[in-house]
């Protein structure tokens, strides 16, 4: 079976011939750029330079040579980069910063692996001041020239999956963070209610119409399209379920109608930690697939959430806990580990291997390639693992 059916097999909840896996599909199913290159002299293979596939993250994009040998079957699809935005980067005392499209500045300190928002480009919930902060514009017609093109050369070129990544970013409830800073923007969705409705009605329209522009190029062509908007910590909701079903809830639903309507690739919704209680809701909006299946959280059990919602979502992700066994087992216990969650995630399909979030700095590449060399033994159809 190739891996375009593969993965579309499985996400029709139906058993492909393996479970289908993803490293590097996707901005939060990939690897660090450090532990990227480890990774590659750990397989034998070239070094090369390493392509960065996400910034702020600092992640890689993957190889061929490495898909192939832990048959990975996804690959991402990226707009091009707006003309009006450059983000343009700054020493700072041995660390480094730029500008996002929104106007915050993120900063990576000295010995740090990421960028962090640090400045913010709303000091106040004023509507003047919202609008005159800077808007990325999801019109531009530089993001879409060629892009159609370029696709329909790279699905025509590969039989892996095409992950869509429209352009201008993802979140809203995290994007009001990021423009107003954690406290303020919290406190913002209690006490400046009309500043925060206004700001993520636009945001839900730039969000929308650059869905709706990417996939109007690329929607026949892709097979799964991203979301993302975290909606929990590791012990529960960030929000209040009641908050998130009155001002977040009602403007995904728009977004993911305007998906749906142009295309029919899969929807993946990522949102890492304790999501349980906004899995109904998930579904109820038209979410097909939900990622990273953060399985150290609270509530986020894998057997319990295949029989609860197998049914109804996908899960892309859990395949390998992040927090206690990638990082600090051997690769025996990440063995044992991705053999368990098969078990739990991979009958019936509905499952794509890709360990919880991306692979951090530091990971040992003995375990990354037991990991993925596991999901290949264990994750053979039919599933016979007790």
């Amino acid at each position: 079976m190739e891996s375009r059916e593969r993965v579309l097999t499985a996400l029709d909840h139906r058993e492909p011939d393996r479970v289908p896996a993803d490293l590097g599909g996707t901005v939060v199913s990939s690897i660090a750029i450090s532990t990227y290159a480890a990774l590659r002299g750990h397989l034998g293979l070239p070094s090369r330079p390493v392509r960065v596939l996400e910034t702020v993250q600092q992640i890689a994009a993957v190889d061929d040579d490495v898909l192939d040998i832990f048959g990975v079957d996804v690959i991402p699809v990226f707009a091009n980069p707006g003309s009006r935005y450059q983000p343009r980067f700054v020493a700072e005392g041995g660390g480094e910063s730029f500008e996002d499209e929104f106007g915050a500045t993120l900063r990576r300190p000295p010995g740090s692996f990421y960028y962090d928002w640090q400045e913010f480009p709303l000091s106040e919930p004023s509507l003047e001041a919202m609008q005159k902060m800077p808007w990325p514009d999801p019109a531009d017609p530089a993001r879409y020239r060629g892009l159609r093109e370029r696709v329909r050369q790279l699905r025509a070129g590969t039989d892996r999956a095409l992950f869509g990544m429209a352009p201008c970013g993802h979140d809203l409830f995290n994007q009001l963070l990021r423009v107003r800073g954690m406290e303020e923007g919290f406190m913002d969705l209690v006490a400046n209610q009309d500043f925060a409705e206004a700001f993520l009605e636009r945001l839900t329209r730039t969000i929308c119409k650059a869905q709706e522009l990417f996939l109007d190029e690329v929607g026949d062509l892709i097979d799964v399209q991203f979301t993302a908007d975290d909606l929990a910590g590791q012990n529960g909701p960030l929000i209040s379920p009641a908050l998130y079903r009155r001002l977040i809830k009602p403007r995904w639903a728009r977004i993911i109608q305007t998906i749906k309507a142009r295309t029919k690739a899969k929807v993946l919704y990522h949102s890492c930690g304790a999501i349980g209680a906004f899995l109904p809701d998930l579904i109820e909006i038209g979410v097909d697939i939900i990622n990273p299946v953060q399985v150290s959280a609270a509530g986020m059990d894998t057997a319990e959430l295949k029989k609860k919602y197998g049914k109804h979502l996908g899960f892309w992700g859990g395949g390998c806990d992040t927090q206690r066994v990638l990082n600090m087992g051997g690769p025996d216990e990440v063995r044992a580990e991705v053999r368990r969650r098969i078990r739990d995630l991979a009958p019936g399909g509905g499952f794509v291997f890709n360990p919880v979030h991306n692979i951090q700095p530091l990971i040992e590449p003995a375990n990354i390639a037991a990991m993925f060399r596991a999901a290949q033994e264990f994750g053979r159809y039919p599933i016979r693992i007790n």
